[in-house]
């Protein structure tokens, strides 16, 4: 069984800890991310040199349908299925506007392509890239990229 955090953990231990999916991202930004940082903590106030770090934070949930039914509840309660979030934030600096635009519009192939080497992150039932949105340069030269890992799980009665 897992839940909302053990999924969280699993995004956050991926994406220092899955070789294919780092060397990617330094390809993209220059240097090596390692640094991920856990809760939703506000850019201004991530240490200059912090940069580049990942930001990972709980998302929304909602009951979902397990894979082999409609519903998301069992006759009598015996489990729960769920979607969860995992927003993830990649925050950098590029002085050169064109370079940095170029970076955010490759960022979703590598987190893509992580899932889909590791669809269970944290012991879930499968996670994939949901949705994401370049902040286009509006706090340049610091650039922000975020990203929804959107996830399926199912929570047992004890």
């Amino acid at each position: 069984m897992s839940d909302a955090n053990d999924f969280a953990s699993g995004i956050a231990a991926l994406l220092t800890g899955d070789a294919t999916f780092v060397a990617a991202i330094a390809a993209l930004l220059g240097a090596p991310v390692t640094t991920v940082l856990r809760g939703n903590i506000p850019v201004s106030q991530i240490p200059a040199g912090s940069y580049p770090c990942f930001v990972v934070e709980q998302g929304d949930g909602k009951a979902a349908p397990t894979a082999n039914t409609m519903d998301s509840q069992t006759i009598g309660l015996a489990m729960s299925s769920f979607e969860s979030d995992v927003l993830v934030s990649l925050i950098w600096t590029d002085q050169n506007p064109a370079t940095a635009a170029i970076t955010r519009g490759k960022l979703p192939t590598p987190f893509a392509q992580l899932l889909m080497r590791n669809p269970q992150p944290g012991g879930i039932d499968g996670a994939w890239l949901g949705e994401w949105q370049p902040d286009r340069g509006v706090n340049h030269p610091t650039q922000i990229w975020r990203g929804v890992i959107a996830g399926n799980y199912t929570i047992t009665k004890t």
